[in-house]
């Protein structure tokens, strides 16, 4: 073998690296056992603390207060306490060797996803009242602004619509007087100078509808620009809410804080101290902010909503206010607001920012400035002119109609850049063409003066402008973070909302297959993998100890690759790794035959094992090309589960090659030069399948009529009974469920689905999962859900179900009850659909081009149509049958791509083969004949490749909780087809549609 040493050290290398980025995993694994070790000592601390008081209550760190007396007081506060220790282990470094940070350490751990681990669950709630006031012309006049806070008042106290309560109160203070002339409606083509309160009031309520599919659509947009994959986002229009769960979230108030970001990037005028009135209104404000507020009535202001008409930035002189301390003193001020010049306003220490906002809100110093300025803060801490650090206030001139002149519409990218001039890490913003000219005139109208580019209320940077810019692009500084800088580029690329939101609650949400049945499905993976080690080692002797070495290091390399670029391991990932495995194994196992084949032909050892190497090459490379060209389609077309499915398929085929066909050639290679012997059977398979012979072509009418019938029948089921689609594909109803005692989810599981019984007779589908604690369990179901008031039905079916394990689960709550949208969107039904499509049309140019024959290409697809349509069928006709459920979810979805994936290798090493016979056999009478013993010559290797992975996929089946079941069972069956259609439907198609065979000419 060639430069042996260099593969030896990049064999090393790549092992090393892997090793090394999988260490962040196990450490982080380690900070977290302990963290809940050190939180257990603390939950029984607050227990001993909240017993010395008579109620047994106390609060938590996070401001919850439990009480020890109610059963799900432990949990609580051990979620707690384990959230309040891994926050400040965050800065602390945790890595024995390289002090790395913990937070560094789990940003480079293995992520899991949400169906294995769980994660974050947040409900987010359009901001109605902010939506609301969001269209007023002037939100500080009181025509506006009293019944606004009353409205606001009785919406967070009792409950209500906002809208109609704030119309309620409008026309109690303001009489026959229309709201809409207290709205900006310029932009606004559905309502006009003269609408009605009832056609404003109908705006806003179809607005806020409509806005919520945008919400949805900026969120997926948004989660994925900040680095967290696979989220589970379902709708309920009906009260304006997102239900969105995030998988592997450490940092959950920075998450929290980027969701509700409107991240609408607006760009506004300033005022600086030398304007009239500014100077002499802070002034007056420090003055006024030594006593109490000087509150004022409606009936004290009747005219004050004439001055809008005015032009606001014309302010009339003020005169100084005594500064003599008055009753009731307080700190004014400029005690927390120092005035520095070409700072804004003046600078602020963080501690003193509230009690600034705390004055400057004040009716009666707001009144002191013109009507248009609104306070904004600098989103970092700036150096004043002494060297102190303090956040900088600014005041930003709002346009009439309170909307910015240039704003996130404009914008059309946004990329974290570099400023040479100043060596500081930026963003540079790029325009739209309307944006450019708006940019180009409004700084135009401000050469000298700053301009404030914010984004939720905040100043990123306020420049001055030396020229008017017509290039239409800007730099953002800030004293940014390359973290910083690329969060904020992300916000703006991934859009503005279209309507303010807040977060209602926010908690942890265990995995959606449950702990138990994730726990079992990953141990009885490590089971089946070694399965994979006895059988190798059983069927190739010492070639097998060889193979198992490859397998291991290319299991290292997957799992390393996945950690490095920070992907997300989900079901369907595992589904990605099993079939790397088979198709690893199976390169291995393609090897060893035509190394056994050359032994049998008098090839010494050195030579059998360098020509089995070079003929096994072709099938190898051709196989794993197919494969990577499906995976880099579904990488990019795909989203969700297909994606997840995609990114471990291109990284396992490219460690599988590289362990099959180096590692295990150096392995081999080096025993040999030693004068080791190496074997590739053992003496319980020496010549197994070498005497077999079968006519496999002359049966083929017999495959034909099974596979039609098959077919027939699946048609016919999937017309009449259809396929059993899960919540994920029909939305549903959900319950938050309290119990009493902490109750395993599998028996919740079964209790429900023994009373959620459609009129049919079937099960329908029901997902659970814990909410917070083992206490509270969200349950999802699409019984009874073509009956839109049947809620209450499902809610009685549900207590029935607890009723028969009560004595597991104590009594329960009903906490919550919802309808959800389905969470597979429309966008992933056609983007799957697209993305299997052009797969498709990738396999057949790749084998037409590789092969020569069209027929080749229409047997490989014919095959993969025939395996997807026979799991389909036998998913129709067995649901409700089979003890386990037949749902199709998204893992289904890559249930399917496996096979796809499966039977496209088998296909296509099969095809290899035949090319390589008839090539040798040159007797085209005989073409037939020389089909038959391709096959029968890839008989040994069909069959062990397809053993192995019936075998690892059958010890997941037996020992994996119910939960995957399903899924897995979909995996078998496609193994057995996907075995089945190699040999005798893609062969057969190919030998029906060909009448000569092209033969390459020997030199």
């Amino acid at each position: 073998m060639r430069n042996k040493g260099f593969f030896w050290f990049l064999t090393i290398l790549l092992t090393a690296v892997c090793v090394y980025q999988l260490s962040f995993t196990w450490v982080a694994i380690g900070v977290e056992n302990d963290a809940e070790r050190e939180a257990l000592g603390l939950v029984e601390e607050l227990k001993e603390k909240a017993a010395a008081n008579d109620s047994n209550k106390v609060a938590l760190s996070n401001g919850t207060v439990i009480d020890f007396n109610k059963p799900e007081a432990f949990e609580l506060a051990k979620a707690a306490m384990i959230n309040q220790v891994l926050t400040e282990k965050a800065e602390k470094a945790v890595y024995p060797i390289i002090g790395s940070k913990f937070k560094d350490v789990k940003a480079r751990s293995l992520a899991f996803g949400l169906d294995l681990v769980g994660g974050m669950s947040v409900t987010m709630e359009i901001d109605v009242p902010k939506f609301v006031q969001s269209y007023a012309r002037n939100s500080r006049d009181l025509k506006f602004k009293v019944p606004f806070d009353e409205a606001y008042r009785i919406h967070t106290t009792k409950g209500g619509d906002f809208i109609d309560l704030f119309m309620e109160q409008f026309e109690n203070r303001n009489g026959s007087e229309k709201l809409v002339r207290q709205l900006n409606i310029s932009e606004v083509k559905e309502l006009s100078y003269n609408s009605s309160n009832e056609e404003v009031a109908s705006y806003f309520h179809d607005k806020i509808a409509s806005s919520m599919d945008g919400v949805e659509q900026i969120m997926s947009k948004r989660i994925n620009q900040f680095g967290v994959a696979q989220p589970n986002i379902q709708k309920e229009s009906r009260k304006n809410r997102l239900y969105i769960e995030l998988p592997g979230v450490q940092d959950e108030a920075t998450v929290a804080a980027k969701l509700v970001s409107t991240a609408n990037l607006e760009f506004y005028e300033t005022y600086v101290l030398g304007d009239a009135g500014i100077q002499v209104g802070l002034s007056n404000a420090n003055v006024l902010s030594r006593s109490p507020e000087i509150k004022k009535t409606l009936a004290d202001t009747t005219n004050v909503s004439d001055s809008t008409k005015a032009d606001s930035a014309k302010v009339a002189p003020i005169k100084s206010l005594s500064s003599k301390p008055l009753a009731g003193a307080r700190k004014p001020l400029f005690d927390y607001l120092k005035v520095e010049p070409g700072m804004g306003l003046g600078m602020a220490n963080a501690e003193d920012r509230d009690e600034v906002d705390e004055i400057l809100k004040r009716s009666d110093i707001m009144a002191l400035f013109p009507q248009d300025l609104r306070f904004m803060w600098s989103a970092n801490l700036e150096e004043g002119a002494e060297g102190k650090k303090g956040y900088v206030l600014y005041a930003v001139r709002i346009p009439e109609g309170g909307k910015a002149m240039v704003g996130g519409e404009d914008v059309r990218s946004a990329v974290r850049s570099f400023n040479q001039q100043n060596l500081q890490t930026t963003v540079s913003v790029t325009m739209s063409i309307d944006g450019t000219q708006k940019w180009a005139q409004m700084t135009e109208r401000n050469v000298g003066r700053s301009v404030a580019i914010t984004m939720d209320n905040v100043v990123y940077s306020a420049p001055v402008v030396n020229e008017p810019i017509k290039g239409g692009s800007t730099e953002i500084s800030g004293n940014f973070s390359i973290a910083e800088a690329d969060d904020l580029s992300g916000l703006l690329n991934g859009g503005s909302l279209p309507a303010p939101c807040v977060i209602k609650q926010q908690t942890k949400v265990g995995p959606t297959i449950g702990k138990e049945n994730s726990e079992a499905g990953l141990i009885s993976f490590a089971f089946a993998f070694l399965a994979v080690f006895i059988y190798m080692y059983f069927y190739y002797g010492k070639g097998g100890l060889v193979a198992n070495i490859a397998l291991a290091v290319n299991v290292v390399l997957i799992f390393g690759c996945l950690a490095s670029f920070g992907a997300v391991l989900t079901l369907a990932g595992i589904a990605g790794i099993v079939l790397t495995i088979g198709t690893a194994v199976d390169a291995n196992i393609l090897i060893f035959e035509r190394i056994k084949e050359e032994n049998t032909h008098g090839k010494s050892a050195e030579e059998a094992v360098n020509i089995g190497f070079i003929k096994a090459l072709p099938s190898i490379i051709d196989a794993n090309v197919t494969h990577l060209l499906v995976a880099m389609i579904l990488k990019i077309f795909g989203t969700g589960e297909i994606e997840s499915f995609a990114t471990t398929l291109i990284v396992g085929i490219f460690t599988s090659v590289f362990s099959a066909i180096i590692i295990s050639k150096l392995i081999i290679t080096s025993s040999l030069e030693k004068g080791k012997k190496v074997s590739f059977s053992t003496k319980y398979t020496h010549n197994m399948f070498s005497n077999f012979h079968f006519d496999w072509i002359g049966k083929r009418k017999y495959f034909y009529i099974f596979s039609i019938s098959v077919t027939i029948l699946g048609i016919a089921a999937m017309a009449t009974r259809g396929l059993k689609q899960s919540v994920e594909f029909t939305g549903g109803r959900t319950f938050g469920v309290k119990m009493e005692k902490p109750a395993d989810i599998e028996t919740v599981r079964k209790a429900m689905e023994s009373v959620f019984i459609e009129k049919n007779g079937e099960k329908s589908n029901v997902e659970i999962k814990t909410k917070s604690n083992a206490y509270n369990v969200e349950i999802t179901t699409n019984y009874l859900l073509a009956d839109a008031s049947a809620t209450s039905k499902v809610e009685d079916k549900m207590k029935e179900g607890f009723e028969t394990i009560k004595e597991k689960t104590g009594g329960i709550t009903v906490t919550d009850t919802r309808s959800i949208s389905a969470s597979v969107s429309e966008e992933m039904w056609s983007s799957a659909t697209l993305s299997i499509t052009l797969a498709l049309i990738a396999i057949f140019a790749y084998i037409f081009i590789r092969f020569g024959q069209w027929q080749y290409s229409l047997g490989a697809i014919l095959g993969l149509a025939h395996d997807v349509l026979f799991v389909l069928s036998i998913f129709s006709l067995l649901h409700g049958i089979l003890p386990f459920s037949l749902d199709v979810n998204q893992a289904f979805i890559a249930a399917i791509l496996t096979v796809i994936g499966y039977s496209m290798n088998d296909t296509v090493i099969v095809f290899d083969r035949i090319r390589e016979n008839l090539n040798f056999d040159k007797n085209q009478h005989e073409a037939k004949q020389v089909i038959n013993e391709a096959l029968n010559k890839t008989l040994s290797r069909t069959f062990n490749t397809s053993m192995i992975l019936f075998v690892v996929l059958l010890i997941m089946f037996i020992f994996g909780g119910p939960a995957i079941k399903g899924f897995l069972f979909a995996l078998l069956v496609g193994v057995v087809i996907g075995t089945y259609s190699s040999l005798c439907v893609a062969t057969p198609i190919l030998v029906d549609f060909t009448r000569s065979f092209k033969i390459k000419s020997k030199k």
